[in-house]
């Protein structure tokens, strides 16, 4: 039975919403506040290569391949050179960042080892006593740190791990068995991330109602909508859509995040890589790097070398210093020598991702109260978006396919 749907918000995961409707038959009408569908996704072409804009990939499942032979999409796969991966610690860089012992505690940890979360740690201190503090600082860390764009004391486990059960009688092997699909790597696409966008929205003007430049003031316009509503917008617009629905202290934290694309002639590393992860204190302000042109074919012109950093909002001390600058003085203690870029370009985003801290966590039952209040009262309302249990793409276009 089609049913009508309402969606607020044309960034990636309002449009992975409306692929899984269309796919029902569902009526949808889609609505975005800007002229541009995608949100933070986006490809820049420039004249030395691709610049990303936020994601430079997206984890392939049987799922996700069939959506995109459905948009007439072909994924592009990475090259081998990115099964090569690095941290920085010790100030230097290294495969493997643990001893062969601490491996084997690790080991001994994740098959064996009850998870128990706690409210009042945050995911350094959690982290410490789950796994040491050797694969905390040199694994954890780094690892943890670049995909959530902040150190682990801003962090914590509950959040992080929120799809895994805390009470203290699961093994991580447990948890990772019951929620792990089978995956075929990371995947780009001809013209980068962008390509996803175009092709999604190429395949849905036909199928649904887009109204771009279309912005609602406020909760009760919205609550007239008939149908069922579905909001996919940014924590940073959502809250004040909600406006005393939420009270201050319940609002979550929100980061900012600075990725600085490099284009020069010498690669950042002796051999083709994925890139380099760096662990706390450790002489570094960023959190990682990516080697784009490593990573996929196709992503460079006349044969430069693409990079791309990570930067925390705390990594820029004054208003004086130049995200430039502090790139260029990251990789010349990483590199050991002064490699004149070929063009920089910058892309900051303000407030746009969730802090993955407590605040997250209650703020998130908060919205599952608000859910079960509207459908109490008659009105079908669900929030998506990286801000409810689970980051990254693949985790967004799972969620919005169990409607």
């Amino acid at each position: 039975m089609s049913e009508e749907i309402h969606i607020i918000g044309g960034g990636i995961t309002g449009l992975f919403l409306a692929y899984h409707h269309t796919k029902r038959g569902d009526s949808v009408t889609l609505y975005e506040q800007s002229e541009k569908l995608g949100g933070v996704i986006g490809t820049k072409d420039t004249n030395e290569g691709i610049v990303e804009q936020a994601a430079n990939g997206v984890l392939l499942t049987d799922e996700i391949r069939s959506m995109l032979e459905d948009i007439g999409l072909t994924p592009v796969f990475p090259n081998k050179a990115a099964k090569r991966r690095y941290f920085w610690v010790n100030k230097k860089i290294s495969r493997l960042p643990i001893s062969i012992l601490t491996g084997i505690k690790l080991l001994f940890t994740i098959v064996f080892k009850k998870i128990k979360f706690d409210k009042n740690q945050n995911l350094e201190i959690w982290a410490n006593q789950m796994f040491g503090s050797s694969v905390t600082k040199n694994i954890i860390e780094p690892a943890i740190g670049g995909v959530y764009g902040t150190r682990l004391e801003a962090l914590q486990a509950e959040s992080i791990f929120s799809k895994w059960d805390g009470s203290g009688t699961k093994t991580i092997l447990e948890e990772m068995k019951k929620s792990g699909k089978k995956s075929y790597g990371t995947v780009s696409f001809p013209k980068g991330m962008g390509d996803l966008v175009s092709h999604l929205v190429t395949y849905l003007e036909s199928k649904i109602q887009i109204k771009t430049n279309f912005r609602f003031e406020s909760m009760d316009e919205i609550l007239k909508l008939k149908g069922k509503i579905r909001f996919c917008i940014s924590l940073k617009n959502i809250i004040p859509l909600l406006g005393n629905q939420i009270q201050t202290y319940e609002v979550p934290n929100l980061l900012s995040i600075t990725t600085i694309t490099r284009f020069g002639k010498d690669h950042l590393t002796k051999k083709p890589c994925f890139g380099i992860l760096f662990a706390k204190n450790e002489g570094i302000r960023a959190l990682g790097v990516l080697s784009n042109s490593d990573l996929f074919p196709g992503l460079v012109k006349e044969d430069l070398h693409s990079e791309t950093w990570i930067y925390p909002e705390t990594a820029k001390e004054n208003d004086e210093e130049t995200w430039e600058s502090i790139l260029e003085k990251d990789r010349e203690l990483v590199s050991k020598k002064s490699d004149p870029p070929v063009a920089v370009y910058v892309t900051s985003w303000s407030g746009v991702f969730p802090a993955y801290d407590r605040k997250l966590f209650i703020f998130n039952q908060k919205l599952d109260i608000l859910e079960s209040e509207w459908i109490s009262r008659g009105i079908d309302i669900r929030f998506y978006g990286n801000y409810r249990k689970g980051i990254g793409l693949r985790s967004l276009f799972e969620s919005t396919s169990r409607e």
